[in-house]
């Protein structure tokens, strides 16, 4: 009999609907299946491999598929030497192009000019931001000229340490908003080549393919701040939108590791190839006041590879309406608390002044409570309750003490991280 050429291959990934929850472990969205080119139709529903090939490891072919419920077809096509033939897929993408470390060490300088970094001194002293500029590998670049200052360069690397990508983004030093239009536009590299960054383009640019001297350099985006994640193997994770807020973040709340998308689209990070490295992590997604609904659609598809996956609605709970209006940021949110005109001195200096003998307001006390990932001091005000919750301090002075005892975002991470009383 004339017996039909099958040509099988596991399907291309075109998305969460092409990949199925794997009869092996069970996981959602792991499960590659096989189909036959000549038909474009699935095998049986189990015939495919498992993603997680090391915790798992499932692998049903075709062949032994055909082997199992064999057919007067099948039979024929098993005898014949066409199971032999393999689909020849198309060619593997170029090596990714990555960014040699020399030049990020060139642009760790001038940061008294950097005006992102000069905002973070503002908020929070210059030891702290100091810190958290080596944490990020915070960079300064020309590209941008404005208050006598120049723009930041946030740096994406990889959990291996390998440099992806470089974006410069233009800040005004005193109120940390982003500049729309630039003092002195320059030429700033863009997907066709150079173009002028004229006013009513965002002064923002990826100088990635300028960097490495090519514009068909294949450089590939991650997290930003993913090189944090082997550092801190059993952290907790807190992914934002944008690399400013990832950063001030981390000094309003250490205890986690802050990771950026770098936009809504970002570094395409549903896409499995950049949320592989949240494998087995505890991750809380803070969107933007426009994103939450969105974002709460992309947390089922990192579900595949986190231990947990959460977004909080802490922003949208304790913002008023016309910061919704305005589509708010977690770091907007901080930022207006740390810079508001009552305080005397900024989180980091307040609570250095409390460790060496504040002098509490009467019926307040310090109280040790123990996280799952460490103990942390808390502020407990007249009432019993932490002082991060009197939000109608009565004197000057437990308005100070408030600030100091100020633990950010305890709302939401008590229930998150397994807050133990």
């Amino acid at each position: 009999m004339t017996t039909t050429q099958h040509h099988f291959l596991l399907e291309p990934y075109k998305g969460s609907r092409t990949r199925h929850r794997c009869p092996g472990c069970g996981k959602p969205r792991e499960f590659t299946r096989y189909i036959n080119t000549l038909t474009g139709q699935h095998v049986a529903e189990h015939v495919g491999k498992c993603n997680r090939e090391n915790k798992c490891g499932y692998h049903y072919k075709p062949r032994q598929y055909f082997l199992d419920n064999p057919t007067e077809e099948t039979r024929a096509w098993l005898q014949s030497d066409q199971h032999l033939k393999t689909y020849t897929p198309p060619p593997p993408p170029p090596p990714v192009d990555y960014i040699p470390p020399r030049y990020l060490e060139r642009t760790r300088q001038q940061f008294a000019r950097n005006n992102f970094y000069r905002f973070l001194v503002k908020l929070f002293g210059e030891a702290e931001a100091a810190r958290l500029a080596d944490l990020y590998k915070l960079g300064t670049s020309k590209k941008f000229k404005n208050h006598n200052g120049y723009a930041a360069l946030f740096w994406m690397i990889d959990k291996d340490g390998n440099i992806r990508r470089a974006k410069a983004m233009a800040y005004n030093p005193e109120t940390g908003k982003r500049i729309k239009a630039p003092v002195n536009a320059v030429k700033v590299w863009g997907k066709n080549g150079y173009y002028n960054c004229h006013k009513d383009r965002n002064p923002v640019a990826d100088i990635s393919k300028q960097i490495l001297g090519k514009d068909n350099a294949n450089t590939k985006a991650c997290f930003f701040g993913e090189h944090l994640l082997s550092a801190a193997p059993s952290a907790p994770v807190a992914i934002v939108e944008s690399e400013k807020t990832a950063v001030i973040m981390a000094g309003v709340y250490p205890d986690c590791l802050w990771l950026a998308t770098g936009g809504k689209n970002g570094a395409r990070w549903t896409a499995q190839e950049v949320y592989q490295a949240l494998e087995g992590r505890n991750v809380v997604l803070y969107p933007d006041l426009d994103s939450t609904e969105d974002w709460a659609d992309r947390a089922k598809i990192l579900a595949a590879a986190c231990e947990s996956v959460e977004v909080s609605t802490y922003l949208r709970d304790n913002t008023p309406p016309e910061d919704h209006r305005e589509g708010y940021d977690l770091a907007d949110y901080f930022i207006k608390r740390l810079l508001s005109p009552d305080q005397e001195q900024t989180t980091a200096q307040a609570d250095q002044e409390a460790q060496e003998g504040f002098t509490l307001p009467p019926g307040w006390q310090w109280e040790e409570l123990n996280l799952k990932h460490g103990t942390h001091r808390v502020l407990i005000d007249h009432d019993g309750l932490p002082a991060s919750w009197n939000y109608n301090p009565r004197t000057k002075r437990e308005t100070l003490a408030v600030m100091i005892a100020e633990q950010p975002l305890v709302n939401s991470l008590i229930q998150t991280f397994d807050l133990q009383l």
